[in-house]
């Protein structure tokens, strides 16, 4: 099944990246996947520093030269995923954003973080294109209206795929419901996962991955058990989806205490889910792993360092539970017939940002160095598990 059509660009703008285990960009059939860019030199040195607006020029400037020398333009972005050092620079980046984006805004999920590469970083930003000849469809139901004011769509599709904006507890004039309760924003969240997925022509069972980012790491198991006691209580085990749970700084109004984002595959088939006995909600209505059954994209839920008895693999070590969350990855993925070689983008939570260098370290014994993944390190504020130093998300392309 595995494919090998992949292309890997680190241009000269972005040596920093050729030594070490991932490539500025990746592209599989007509995704391009382009790691989390920041305001820097080609030696990764932080510019425009303290100028957060400047900075975010910075970040979009690398995505559209990354995406020109793909073959494809700013029009192609389809998703963003932005972190920010301080929520209350939200706005200012979205600012930018509309100097970038005059029309067709790709889906857009902004975030709060502990850091990137280095602290001097204000604002990272990954993105997804697709650099295929299908019309580019971006929607925005009535019940969320409030995100027209801002350059994002509820939802943007192209092709084969839907990519959902964060989607978070607001009424359709922006104002935050339920301030503060995690299941019954999750309630409110999904409800409008779904009035999305309809404008888009998709159905929960076209979803092949699901991220839920907390402000709060207590209020997982609440964003968690909606989705699989309400939203989806009857799915056979085997055709659940990924789905990831990370804590993160905050949203982008006071009061939103969740955001959820999905990722569609209008491939033919039915969704196929693998798992490992080795992670402790194997029997959960969560995938390790999930795609179309004729589909190309992988989803990969967040792995983790403990077994399946909840017992905390490594304590202390950054390095072997990095190790051991890529092994988890390897099995999911053969599962699938997929290797490695397959996986296209990682996102990597860490509890202390300065981890990033010790996991890339571990991924140059799997990539080696100047080719890999789309990577992109992030600081989160807490993970499921206290003990967790790192959760490793990632998709993949057969």
């Amino acid at each position: 099944m595995a494919s090998n059509d992949k292309i890997y660009f680190t241009p000269k703008s972005h040596r920093w990246a050729a030594k070490r285990p991932m490539a500025a960009a990746v592209r599989a059939g007509d995704l391009l996947f382009i790691s989390g860019q920041v305001s820097a030199d080609a030696n990764l040195k932080p510019t425009a520093l303290g100028d957060v607006k400047a900075q975010a020029r910075g970040a979009f400037a690398n995505i559209k030269a990354l995406l020109k020398e793909a073959g494809g333009t700013l029009d192609d972005i389809v998703d963003i995923m932005s972190f920010h050092k301080d929520v209350r620079d939200m706005d200012a980046v979205f600012d930018v954003g509309r100097q970038v984006f005059k029309k067709d805004y790709p889906a857009w999920t902004a975030l709060g973080m502990e850091g990137t590469f280095a602290p001097e970083f204000l604002v990272s930003i990954r993105a997804i294109a697709h650099l295929g000849s299908a019309k580019k469809k971006c929607v925005t139901p009535k019940s969320m209206a409030w995100m027209k004011k801002l350059p994002m769509s509820a939802a943007c599709r192209k092709g084969d795929y839907l990519f959902t904006s964060g989607i978070v507890s607001a009424d359709a004039a922006g104002k935050v419901v339920s301030p503060g309760d995690h299941y019954a924003q999750a309630r409110v969240c999904y409800d409008r996962l779904r009035d999305t997925l309809k404008a888009g022509g998709a159905k929960l069972d076209d979803i092949v991955d699901m991220i839920c980012f907390n402000q709060d790491a207590r209020g997982m198991d609440d964003a968690v058990n909606c989705w699989c006691n309400e939203v989806v209580p009857d799915l056979p085990v085997n055709q659940a989806t990924s789905y990831t749970a990370i804590a993160m700084t905050g949203m982008y109004k006071i009061g939103m205490v969740g955001a959820y984002r999905a990722i569609v595959d209008f491939s033919e088939g039915p969704r196929v889910a693998t798992n490992l006995p080795s992670v402790h909600w194997y029997e959960e209505r969560i995938a390790g792993a999930a795609k179309k059954k004729e589909g190309r994209l992988i989803g990969i839920s967040g792995q983790v360092a403990s077994d399946g008895e909840r017992n905390i693999i490594a304590r202390g070590d950054p390095a072997a539970q990095a190790r051991y969350c890529f092994g988890q990855i390897r099995g999911v993925l053969a599962k699938h017939g997929a290797s490695m070689e397959d996986v296209v983008e990682i996102t990597s939570f860490h509890k202390d940002p300065r981890a990033w260098q010790a996991v890339m370290q571990v991924g140059e014994e799997i990539w080696g160095k100047g080719r890999g993944p789309a990577w992109t390190p992030v600081g989160c504020t807490g993970l499921y598990l206290e003990g967790y130093l790192h959760e490793i998300y990632a998709l993949a392309m057969v």
